[in-house]
């Protein structure tokens, strides 16, 4: 374990990345347009419509009238111009300045081959929609450069708690097997309203496989992935709502959350997870708005390193005090 002046010194790094947060100066952003198989030969316009479903045929002419569509060497293209599969292209995104997000990143523990870290909400693991800076691992690679940290798993944007990240793709190897193998115990807590039928439950609930709306999953009974959460309740509160002990024994997309919103108890501050089983439009939430109470309190896992069995607690978030 490195000493408390190291971690004093990755501190002071991570404050540094992120004051300002690296979004908050405009810039150009590109996002990749790779042209797969089913689209070899067909018109750029066609192709988009193709891959990327959710936009109108309105809205590209929109782009292309804006030079927003553009090649590697971001050179303008035409809609009729023909495409080939392998390809890529690229579109513009000008001048963004992206959502603000807690950059208040905490290390628990580090040593030469792991980090362990505390992680804020909201912040996303890895850029993607709206975020392409301000995420966990642009902060993690500003603060520990010129290494790139491999985080071994993903917690959602709103959830806070344990991330575990290898120092070196050697080490990311070994700890992401023993995810894909089951064999990393992780302990979540979360909030729910609602008088729970028991101290202890489970839910075994299949998950679906594709994302729905707002990357959402639903629970779906025929062609889910299996998967279980057991839960256990630490204490009701007197405004009707409850802390729950979590233990996801599988590794689904927002299982927690699924499970407890299929069983009619979304976790409070959820969303995309609404009462009465509906879905919510907002993925990542705004730092001003009430938490996600979620929170990856403990796990349990092989060090990488030394193949010794270590356990990591993060303090609690205040509202499961």
């Amino acid at each position: 374990m490195y000493s408390p002046m190291d971690l004093a010194r990755r501190h002071e790094a991570i404050h540094r990345a992120v004051t300002p947060l690296p979004g908050s100066h405009p810039r150009d952003h590109f996002k990749s347009l790779n042209i797969p198989g089913n689209c070899d030969g067909l018109t750029l316009m066609a192709a988009l419509g193709r891959m990327i479903g959710n936009v109108s045929e309105a809205e590209w002419q929109v782009e292309f009238a804006r030079e927003r569509i553009v090649s590697l060497e971001q050179r303008p293209m035409v809609a009729e111009q023909i495409v080939r599969a392998g390809q890529r292209y690229l579109h513009l995104f000008p001048s963004v300045t992206e959502p603000a997000v807690n950059g208040a990143v905490k290390i628990l523990y580090e040593d030469e081959a792991l980090v362990v870290v505390n992680k804020p909400a909201p912040l996303p693991m890895h850029a993607g929609g709206r975020f392409y800076l301000n995420t966990l691992q642009h902060i993690l690679n500003a603060a520990y450069h010129p290494q790139t940290p491999h985080p071994a798993h993903r917690l959602d944007a709103n959830t806070t708690g344990i991330v575990l990240v290898a120092r070196t793709r050697t080490f990311a190897n070994k700890l992401q097997s023993q995810f894909t193998q089951g064999r990393v115990e992780k302990h979540y807590l979360a909030r729910v309203p609602g008088q729970l039928p028991a101290d202890k439950f489970i839910c075994d609930a299949p998950i679906s496989i594709d994302a729905g709306e707002h990357c959402s999953r639903t629970v779906d009974l025929e062609n889910g992935q299996a998967a279980r959460s057991d839960f256990h309740v630490l204490q009701r509160f007197n405004d009707g709502t409850s802390l729950l002990e979590a233990q996801p024994l599988t590794g689904r997309t927002n299982q927690i959350r699924v499970h407890l919103w299929h069983l009619g108890f979304p976790v409070c501050g959820d969303a995309i997870y609404l009462a009465d089983n509906q879905l919510g439009h907002t993925q990542t939430m705004a730092v001003t708005d009430p938490p996600l109470c979620l929170h990856a309190a403990r796990v349990n896992f092989l060090h990488p390193a030394s193949l010794k069995p270590v356990e990591f607690t993060a303090p609690l978030p205040a509202w499961a005090k």
